[in-house]
């Protein structure tokens, strides 16, 4: 569940507490840190690029960069840490809820302070306004994003006589009805599988692709707006017409066996999903290689998922601090970050770096950067408020009862509404 301001605040409040004296230990490291006098960052595994922060390593002192890289549960750890007032990093990274922090901004670094405003050009608009207050104060620097794109097997489109150039593909199914009239017509010519894996995914990405989601960056609440149940009743269409797998939740981690198999026997034509899924499909299906292509989504541009670097306000250093961060999500290192651990670009310089528009193997010798990158530029800004997150959820979560239990839809909705609005009641923010 995303962290709701309540319970940051509580977090918050018991760090608030700290003596003046702690928080002007020597050295560049939190109070009551495990690593006296040195830098400490704290990431997710995988959160951040290996060759680069080696390289860090080698060009800031070592014995004042300690590099803590943490496994599931890097969130409770930060706000457990506050809480106690004890071993806090000086910069930690924080995920793509980083709205759940604006509420106490003053818990952090306000980057502008240590010159963060002269590199603005440099990175996508919509993703450096995403990690900033409504005042101004920002809270997050740039790592990476998350833009999205159709994934198709070109091999089984070409096998049915159907167009099968990303190109090709992309003038067919400009818009989602556009997507699910060819599919329609894809499965007639090729029983037996299915155009979509589930409902969640079609609701999830018709919602990234909106330019407003549940909240305005004043909090009010837009989610009984016409944007959202025009994503539920897309996402119940798909379903209607038998275009999805027939269950529920294929992106959970409890499904993921299932959607493996199903790409390597060919039963998942195609997905709209995230860059950062590239991973698993190749990890996952290894035999399909050159049979995958990727081209512009259905409905338009979308975003999901990205994180960011922030400097907590128990740094002593905070400029020294900020060379660090803004040294790891340079322009200059984005590539590098991409090659090694698949973390897309918030950097457009980097878009056209050689090295990322090598032919793929994997994807028939197709450079997929040039189509995540006209994703990331043409994403529509919208802000992503505290509670998203649990909103979203609770919609799927009824879409997948629709599908697993045969629930009646227009229940579904109605429970959705009635959760969502009991949620923002006990928040007190409706």
């Amino acid at each position: 569940m995303t962290l709701t301001r309540r319970a940051f605040l509580t977090a918050a409040l018991g760090a608030a507490t700290l003596s003046a004296s702690t928080l002007t230990a020597a050295g560049c490291a939190s109070p009551t840190t495990a690593s006296p006098g040195r830098l400490t960052l704290w990431y997710s595994k995988d959160g951040l690029s290996d060759t680069v922060l080696a390289d860090a390593v080698q060009r800031f002192p070592a014995d004042r960069l300690n590099l803590t890289p943490i496994g599931d549960g890097l969130k409770h750890r930060l706000l457990a840490a506050m809480s106690g007032g004890a071993y806090l990093p000086d910069i930690t990274m924080l995920g793509d809820d980083i709205a759940s922090y604006f509420a106490d901004a003053d818990q952090f670094v306000d980057l502008n302070t240590v010159g963060a405003g002269a590199l603005k050009s440099q990175y996508l608009p919509w993703k450096w306004d995403s990690g900033t207050t409504e005042d101004g104060h920002m809270i997050g620097f740039p790592i990476d994003i998350g833009p999205s794109a159709l994934y198709y097997r070109h091999d089984l489109f070409a096998q049915a006589g159907f167009p099968s150039e990303p190109d090709d593909v992309a003038a067919e199914v400009p818009t989602w009805d556009d997507y699910f009239r060819f599919g329609q017509e894809l499965l007639r010519a090729l029983p037996g599988r299915y155009l979509l894996p589930d409902t969640k995914m079609v609701f999830t990405y018709s919602m990234a692709q909106q330019p407003v989601k549940y909240f305005d960056r004043q909090n009010h609440y837009l989610g009984d707006q016409g944007h959202v149940r025009a994503a539920w009743d897309r996402a119940l269409r798909a379903f209607d017409l038998g275009l999805t797998a027939g269950y529920g939740g294929a992106q959970d981690q409890g499904q993921s066996v299932d959607r493996h198999a199903a790409w390597n026997a060919g039963k998942e034509l195609s997905f709209v999903n995230a860059c950062w899924i590239t991973g698993e499909l190749k990890q996952s299906a290894p035999g399909t290689a050159g049979s995958w292509r990727v081209c512009r989504s259905p409905g338009g541009a979308g975003n999901q998922g990205g994180s960011y670097l922030a400097i907590t306000r128990y740094c002593p250093r905070p400029q020294e601090a900020f060379a660090v961060v803004s040294w790891l999500l340079s322009p200059e290192n984005q590539p590098r970050a991409y090659l090694d651990a698949g973390l897309f670009p918030s950097s457009p310089s980097a878009f056209g770096d050689p090295r990322l528009l090598e032919p793929e193997p994997f994807f028939g010798g197709q450079a997929t950067m040039a189509v995540f990158a006209r994703s990331a530029t043409d994403v529509k800004p919208a802000y992503f408020s505290p509670w998203d997150i649990t909103i979203s959820d609770t919609y799927t979560d009824e879409l997948k009862n629709v599908e697993l239990a045969g629930k009646d839809p227009v229940q579904a909705w109605a429970d959705a509404q009635n959760k969502v609005n009991r949620l923002l009641q006990h928040q007190g923010v409706i």
